[in-house]
């Protein structure tokens, strides 16, 4: 009975440490790209940025996952994949269901089975499932560069007698 919560844990504890390990070294840049994927990064790159570009870049994506989520879900009675044939969602449930996965919260007051097409849970809910997580991940990096750019410049100013 207690082997499996046993196993998750044991599982959990033993991928936290090379995870841990590996997230460390992405975050103070020593990973680069492999060959095969260079040209889709340096299509997208915006080359280095301080916490305030790296916030500013995280607020315009939020802020264009929130636009188009709201479309979405808008247009869930107009979109295929709705075999159903559900109709429109209130304003109020859009609204709270699209901000709820911009905080990072997801809270739920609905059965999404019951609620949204095969369309809006395709194009909405699933990836924002693992969005919301990754732009949580994006906003403790900002606050780790915040910190880290802090924490420099009060130790250089130290060494240098400033």
């Amino acid at each position: 009975m207690w082997l499996l919560p046993a196993l998750l844990l044991i599982t959990a504890i033993v991928l936290s440490i090379p995870l841990s390990a590996y997230f460390a070294w992405l975050m103070d840049g020593k990973y680069h790209a492999p060959r095969f994927l260079r040209w889709f990064e340096e299509l997208v790159g915006t080359g280095p940025q301080d916490w305030k570009q790296y916030v500013l870049a995280m607020l315009a994506f939020t802020v264009g996952l929130f636009v188009f989520g709201f479309v979405v879900l808008c247009l869930q009675p107009y979109a295929p994949l709705n075999p159903r044939g559900l109709g429109w969602l209130e304003p109020t449930t859009i609204f709270h269901t699209v901000i709820s996965f911009m905080t990072n919260t997801n809270l739920q007051h609905y059965s999404g089975d019951q609620s949204f097409s095969n369309f809006s849970q395709i194009f909405f809910i699933l990836p924002n499932m693992f969005l919301s997580a990754s732009v949580g991940f994006c906003a403790l990096a900002a606050i780790i560069r915040l910190f880290g750019a802090r924490r420099r410049s009060a130790t250089t100013s130290s060494i240098c007698g400033g």
